[in-house]
């Protein structure tokens, strides 16, 4: 179920972090702490809804060579439809996840980092339906959408000091949206927002 493979990704992440810790001395390990904000779209490319997305989350990333690292970490994200949208009635999405990221970095020697790489994201909050127009539909009190879906993440970042500043997207690989063999059509979720990070 999503709540033993969070668990189980929790758990992963306390394991490495602690392997990261002893091991701080030879400056390979990296960790931070990171906000993000931006716009979320949900639908497919021809046909989309836009609202708000923001994220906290811990970052872990091994340095393994001058030029090259990989991160991962955890990160809490929440999306909201209704920000940027104004009819009235209207039955907006507001979803909640835990995100996994696995970001393969390059660092170029002007403190620009590129990243690419999947994210894993698990949905802690679906939302359901609720059809205003029809109180008795069958759809009303029903998930909107699945449990986990994978995206694709590339970022760009520039580091100084103690601190990153960058852009990064995700874009949905999967249709998430839950028809219960009542409606139609296809959900993908996308986001692209600005970042800031403390390293330590």
């Amino acid at each position: 179920s999503t709540a033993y493979a969070v668990i189980a990704v929790l758990s992963l992440l306390l394991l490495i972090g602690f392997v990261g810790a002893v091991v701080a001395q030879e400056r390979k390990w990296e960790h931070s702490v990171n906000i993000s904000a931006g716009q979320f779209q949900e639908g497919t490319l021809v046909s989309y809804d836009t609202g708000l997305s923001f994220k906290f989350g811990y970052g872990l990333a091994y340095r393994f060579a001058e030029q090259f690292s990989v991160k991962t970490g955890i990160a809490m994200r929440g999306d909201v439809e209704s920000a940027f949208q104004q009819w009235v009635g209207g039955d907006y999405d507001t979803f909640e996840f835990i995100e996994v990221p696995l970001v393969a970095r390059y660092h170029t020697k002007d403190h620009v980092v590129f990243g690419l790489g999947p994210v894993f994201a698990f949905c802690t909050s679906h939302d359901t339906y609720y059809i205003n127009a029809d109180p008795q539909s069958p759809l009303n009190g029903k998930p909107k959408i699945k449990n986990f879906y994978v995206g694709l993440q590339p970022s760009i970042v520039y580091q100084w000091k103690h601190f990153a500043l960058g852009i990064e997207a995700t874009y949905g690989l999967m249709d998430v949206k839950l028809n219960h063999g009542l409606t139609t059509g296809s959900k993908y979720l996308n986001q692209v927002m600005g970042s800031i990070s403390y390293r330590f």
